[in-house]
């Protein structure tokens, strides 16, 4: 009898771990948090300066910024949208952050790089939903425009940061940095609107079956503004970061940020479909896309393969979700 209860006893100990870790697996960020373990372990092994403090504080410098604007994007990309414009608006943000600096101070600064981000960011979402426009077509329209609006009326222009101006990249509060207080900041109300709001359910359930959502009577439209908003904001104070961090800004600046961001989104398990991922996806992706061009400027490979690995990396992660959402499936 004993032994027919402990053989009981290893069956049902041994079906909880397995729904554990079926559990674990289905979790948005598990598989890039191994990943990004993994990574970490051999490219450390195999690179030297790798694991030095300096070049971790540089990783984690490049994924603070990435990080900011990727938890606004993946509100589009959980809505089942998508903005491939924040490269160009950071840069119009940073310009105007720039110029309003001298006038306002950066307080002063942050408020006109965040009011633009955010009417720029309703453009887009009035556009993708009253004008149904898709929403790709909508965001690669205004990256170009924008591109050019810069190129145009601050081409010639360099701006220097004065010390007292870039306390959003380089100050310290109570000893820890800004930037780690600001993504802090930016995950937790992230998070709290997420689970706790009705916007943040909605956004979930528009992304996952709009259709449905609309026989539901979801306030749609409504709902992808407020994300695309969220992301015109977010580049708005990646703006006065990214200034922080490195002092100059021109023209040329933050081109191709855009697929940093987009690949930490999906790289950090948010489905690109919509409706599935978590605010923990996105950091864990940003530190990803660190490490990997870390890794890559360490070992000296040319600054041109880095278009080439991040588009790579993306259809990489986009082919991994769709693989996993099918084995999960035929796991239930």
């Amino acid at each position: 009898m004993s032994l027919e209860i402990e053989s009981q006893t290893r069956t049902v100990d041994g079906i909880d771990n397995i729904s554990m870790w079926k559990s674990l697996a289905a979790l948005p960020a598990a598989p890039s948090a191994i990943f990004l373990v993994v990574a970490v372990c051999v490219i450390g092994a195999f690179t030297n300066g790798f694991l030095t403090v300096a070049n971790i504080q540089g990783i984690l410098e490049q994924a603070v910024l990435i990080s900011i604007v990727a938890l606004a994007v993946n509100q589009v990309i959980l809505s089942g949208e998508i903005d491939v414009s924040t490269g160009s608006l950071l840069a119009v943000c940073a310009f105007v952050y720039g110029n309003v600096a001298d006038v306002a101070g950066p307080w002063g600064a942050l408020l006109a790089a965040l009011v633009v981000g955010g009417l720029i960011g309703t453009f887009n979402g009035v556009v993708s939903t009253y004008a149904r426009v898709p929403s790709i077509i909508t965001t690669l329209g205004m990256l170009f425009i924008l591109r050019g609006a810069v190129l145009l009326f601050g081409g010639a222009q360099v701006l220097n940061m004065a010390p007292e101006w870039r306390i959003f990249g380089q100050g310290l509060l109570i000893g820890i940095p800004v930037t780690i207080v600001l993504t802090i900041l930016v995950f937790v109300a992230m998070e709290i609107a997420s689970r706790h709001t009705v916007w943040g359910r909605n956004t979930i359930a528009i992304g996952g079956n709009e259709s449905a959502a609309r026989t539901l009577g979801l306030p749609i439209r409504q709902t992808k503004i407020v994300c695309f908003v969220l992301s015109g904001l977010g580049c708005g104070l990646a703006a006065a970061v990214f200034l922080g961090q490195i002092g100059q800004l021109q023209a040329t600046a933050a081109t191709g940020f855009e697929l940093k961001v987009i690949a930490a989104v999906v790289l950090g398990g948010t489905s690109i479909k919509g409706g599935r991922g978590s605010n923990v996806s996105p950091i864990v992706g940003a530190i990803l896309v660190g490490v990997i061009l870390n890794a890559m400027t360490l070992n000296r490979v040319p600054g041109t393969f880095e278009l080439l690995v991040l588009g790579s990396l993306i259809l990489g992660a986009v082919s991994f979700e769709g693989i996993r959402q099918r084995l999960l499936a035929k796991g239930h």
